[in-house]
C-alpha cells in the first residue's frame, strides 16, 4: 500500500516588511519566471524593488482583495531608512512605469498558468488619486494563483534589495536568488543572454572589457559588499570559446546565518513566530484608528516580541489580538 503524498508546502513571506531587521530578514518568494522575463516598457531597478516590496506588504491579502490601498507616506518611510529619497513623489512615477510595462515570459518551464498573462501590476494613477495619498493597486488576477503557489521561486531579501543602489545590481540579485537553492548554486549565462537579463540599453557597452568593467564588477562588488544583508556571497568566473569570451558562471555561497534561518524554516515548531502570525492589510488601518499617533508597525513588533513569551503564542485569531493590544494602549493624546 503505497504511503499518500502530501502536497508542497507553499512559500510565503518571512519577516516584516514594513521594520526592517537583521535578525529576522524581511523575505518574499518570487516566481523564476517573473525575474527571468522579457519587458516592453521603461521597467526600472526602483520598479522591481517598489513591485517586491508591495507584494510582499499584501501577501496576506492577495487572495481577498482585489485592490489594495497603502498610505504612500508609510510606503517612503521603509524606503527612506534604507537609504532612499525623502520626497514620495517617486512612488506614483515607478507606479506609473509599472503599470505601463509589458512582460512576455520567456522560462515558464511548461506551466500554462502564465498563458494570457501580460501585465505585472497595475495601479489608479490620475491627479485625484495623488492627491488621497493612498496608491490603490492590484496584481493581475491570472498572476495570483502563480505568486501563491509558484512551481519554482527565488526568496528575494526585501530590504537588502531596497539598499541596492546600482543600476545592474537588482537585477543581478534576483537572477542569484533564482539559483541559490539549487544542489549546484550556480547561475550560468551566456553574454549576449546576460545582457538581455540586465536591460543593458541595446548598442551600449558592447565590448565586453566595457560590459565587464562596467555592469557585471560593480554589481557583484555591491552585493559582496554586504553578505549579511544579501545572506550570499558570489564569485563569478569566465568561461571561453575559442579566444572570446562567451559564458559567466557565478557561483552563490551562502552565509552560515543564512544556512540557520533556513534550518529553522525547515523546523516545524520553529515556523511559527515567523509564518503564522501574520496580520491582514486592514488590520493595520484599524489598529491605526485604534492607537492613533503611536508608530504601529513599532507597536506590531513590540506585540510580537512579548507575545512569543506567552504560552498560548500564537493567537488563535492574529488580527483581533493585535486590535485588543492596540486599544489598551489608545490614543496618545488620551494618555496621561
Amino acid at each position: 500500500m503505497k504511503r499518500a503524498t502530501l502536497p508542497a508546502k507553499r512559500p510565503v513571506p518571512t519577516g516584516n516588511p514594513w521594520i526592517p531587521s537583521p535578525d529576522d530578514p524581511a523575505t518574499v518568494p518570487v516566481p523564476v519566471p517573473v525575474i527571468v522575463v522579457s519587458v516592453n516598457g521603461p521597467y526600472t531597478e526602483r520598479d522591481r524593488k517598489l513591485w517586491a516590496f508591495l507584494l510582499q506588504a499584501v501577501w496576506n491579502a492577495l487572495d481577498e482583495s482585489a485592490i489594495h490601498e497603502l498610505q504612500v507616506q508609510a510606503i517612503n518611510r521603509v524606503f527612506r531608512e534604507l537609504g532612499g529619497e525623502h520626497d514620495s513623489r517617486w512612488i506614483w512615477d515607478s507606479a506609473t512605469r509599472l503599470t505601463e510595462t509589458i512582460v512576455k515570459w520567456q522560462y515558464t518551464e511548461g506551466d500554462t498558468r502564465y498563458d494570457g498573462i501580460a501585465a505585472l501590476f497595475s495601479a489608479q494613477m490620475s491627479r485625484s488619486a495623488r492627491k488621497t495619498g493612498v496608491l490603490r493597486f492590484q496584481f493581475p488576477g491570472l498572476l495570483i494563483p502563480i505568486l501563491k503557489d509558484p512551481r519554482r521561486f527565488a526568496r528575494l531579501r526585501t530590504h537588502f534589495m531596497i539598499e541596492l543602489s546600482g543600476k545592474y545590481a537588482v537585477t543581478l540579485y534576483e537572477l542569484l536568488e533564482s539559483v541559490a537553492n539549487k544542489d549546484v548554486p550556480e547561475l550560468r549565462a551566456r553574454v549576449d543572454e546576460l545582457r538581455r537579463w540586465l536591460k543593458v540599453p541595446e548598442g551600449k557597452l558592447l565590448r565586453w572589457q566595457d560590459f565587464r568593467r562596467y555592469v557585471l564588477e560593480p554589481a557583484v562588488k555591491q552585493i559582496n559588499d554586504n553578505p549579511t544583508g544579501a545572506g550570499l556571497r558570489v564569485r563569478m568566473q569566465l568561461a571561453k570559446e575559442g579566444r572570446a569570451i562567451t559564458w559567466v558562471v557565478f557561483e552563490v555561497l551562502k552565509t552560515a546565518e543564512r544556512r540557520a534561518i533556513e534550518a529553522q524554516l525547515h523546523n516545524t515548531e520553529k515556523q511559527l513566530p515567523l509564518f503564522a502570525v501574520r496580520l491582514h492589510t486592514s488590520t493595520y488601518e484599524k489598529a491605526k484608528a485604534a492607537a492613533a499617533g503611536w508608530d504601529i508597525y513599532a507597536l506590531e513588533a513590540e506585540w510580537k516580541a512579548w507575545g512569543r513569551q506567552q504560552k498560548d503564542w500564537p493567537p488563535k485569531n492574529p488580527d483581533a489580538a493585535f486590535l485588543g493590544f492596540c486599544k489598551q494602549r489608545g490614543p496618545i493624546a488620551d494618555r496621561r
